[in-house]
């Protein structure tokens, strides 16, 4: 368990790409990974936006605050939150792998939860589990020594205007910047101790 445990442990936030591009296939593993993140009522509220071009990670640059590590990263994908999940919820349930009274019952429990949500309410729905997706890529990215950094400092009005993005059906979430690390020394891990964060009830 103690390497499995690294690729936490040494996950950091990096601002300081090498000017080299990913590794195609290792690319598709972290999306991969991230397609296959759980959700809640497994739902998969997302979709995920790669740029590796240099004119679009220009372009993107600018909408997220000017941080240098934008434009300098080998890769961006962008995190969708899609907010028609009550449009295709039924459809997705009737291909799994359960009876029709399975099936009525969980549409009998979580469609009047859904029917109730007002816009606002579906876009923290939605956001949540785009975050569990979120970290599925970070770690997958660190377990393949690519490092990376999430970015939620930009402009949400002009980086959904310049996806072309139908607000009512989803919104951009956050932008994560992939490379490879051109830092000498990793920064020390700072976090809470166990007992300050961790309660047996």
């Amino acid at each position: 368990m103690m390497k499995e445990l690294d690729i936490f442990k040494h996950r950091y936030s990096c601002r300081n790409f090498k000017n080299e591009k990913l590794n195609p296939q290792d690319l598709k593993n972290i999306l991969e990974v991230a397609r296959l993140s759980p959700s809640s009522l497994g739902l998969e509220p997302w979709r995920f936006l790669v740029a590796q071009d240099e004119k679009k990670k220009e372009e993107l640059f600018q909408i997220c605050n000017h941080q240098n590590h934008v434009k300098n990263c080998s890769a961006l994908i962008i995190i969708l939150s899609r907010l028609d999940f009550l449009d295709y919820f039924e459809e997705k349930l009737r291909k799994r792998d359960m009876g029709e009274k399975e099936i009525q019952k969980r549409l009998d429990t979580y469609m009047p939860f859904l029917k109730s949500l007002n816009h606002e309410q579906k876009i923290a729905y939605a956001r949540e589990q785009a975050h569990i997706a979120l970290a599925s890529i970070l770690y997958s990215a660190n377990a393949l020594n690519i490092a990376s950094c999430s970015i939620g400092g930009f402009d949400k009005t002009k980086l959904d205007s310049y996806l072309n993005l139908n607000t009512q059906k989803e919104i951009a979430t956050i932008v994560v910047a992939l490379g490879y690390s051109n830092d000498k020394n990793l920064p020390q891990k700072n976090r809470f101790d166990f007992d300050e964060v961790v309660q047996f009830l």
